[in-house]
C-alpha cells in the first residue's frame, strides 16, 4: 500500500478529541493496556479525503527522556526496494474491527520469514510533540506484513469505528541504530527486530467513532 497525499475537497466525518496513554510494560496489541500519563497519543480527526481515510493525531513525551516511535513503514516497489511511506498504516479488519497501526507487528510463531518488516524509527525529544497522519486507500483492504488469512474489503459506509495503534521504544538512547537511505535517497535509523520486539510499548486510541459517511 502506498500512502497518498491527495489534494482538493475533502469532507470531515468525525472530529474526536481522544486520549490513549503508554502501558508500564511491553504491550501485546489486542492486550490490556495500562494507563498512564508519561507518552499521550491525542487524536485530532479522522476524515475522509477523496478516496482515502486519513486519521491525524499527536503524540506527546512528558518524560525526562527521548523515545522512539516505531513509526517509519515502508512502501515496497515492484523492483523490491524499499521506499519510507511517512503516512502508511496497517490495516487490519479482522474480527470484525478496523485497525490501523504504526508499529513493528510481530512475525506470528506460526510463520518462518526470511526477514522481518522492521519499521524505521524517529526521535521525540522529551517534552516535545510529534505530529503525524496516518492515510490509508479506500476501500479498505488488509494490508499486513505477515498476512494469515484471506484479503478483506470494507467500504467506508460499513465502518463505525476505526482503533488507531502506534508502537515506541521509551529510552531511544538505550537502543542500537543502524544509519542508512532508502530508495529515494531520505535518510532513515532502523533498530533490530529482537530488541525492538522486547521494548516496544503500544499506544492505543480505544474506538474512534466514523459518522456520516459517504
Amino acid at each position: 500500500m502506498r500512502a497518498l497525499l491527495r489534494t482538493g475537497a475533502w469532507v470531515v466525518l468525525a472530529v474526536i478529541v481522544g486520549c490513549a496513554r503508554a502501558p508500564e510494560r511491553p504491550a501485546n496489541p489486542g492486550g490490556h493496556r495500562v494507563a498512564q500519563a508519561d507518552v499521550e497519543l491525542k487524536v485530532e480527526s479522522v476524515t475522509r479525503e477523496a478516496d482515502t481515510l486519513a486519521v491525524t493525531y499527536a503524540v506527546h513525551n512528558r518524560t525526562s527522556r527521548a523515545v522512539l516511535l516505531v513509526d517509519g513503514l515502508w512502501d515496497v516497489g515492484f523492483s523490491g526496494h524499499l521506499t519510507l511511506a511517512p503516512e502508511r498504516a496497517y490495516v487490519d479488519l479482522s474480527g470484525g474491527r478496523v485497525v490501523l497501526s504504526r508499529m513493528l507487528l510481530p512475525v506470528p510463531e506460526d510463520l518462518m520469514v526470511e526477514a522481518p518488516e522492521v519499521p524505521a524509527v524517529s526521535r521525540v525529544e522529551a517534552g516535545a510533540t510529534a505530529n503525524r497522519r496516518a492515510v490509508v486507500p479506500l476501500p479498505l483492504r488488509t494490508a499486513l506484513p505477515y498476512p494469515t488469512g484471506p484479503e478483506e474489503t470494507r467500504e467506508l459506509p460499513e465502518v463505525r469505528e476505526v482503533f488507531l495503534r502506534v508502537g515506541y521504544l521509551p529510552d531511544a538512547d538505550a537502543m542500537t541504530l543502524h544509519a542508512g537511505k532508502d530508495s529515494q535517497g531520505t535518510a532513515v535509523q532502523t533498530p533490530e527486530y529482537g530488541p525492538v520486539v522486547k521494548a516496544q510499548r503500544v499506544l492505543d486510541s480505544g474506538p474512534l467513532p466514523v459518522s456520516d459517511a459517504k
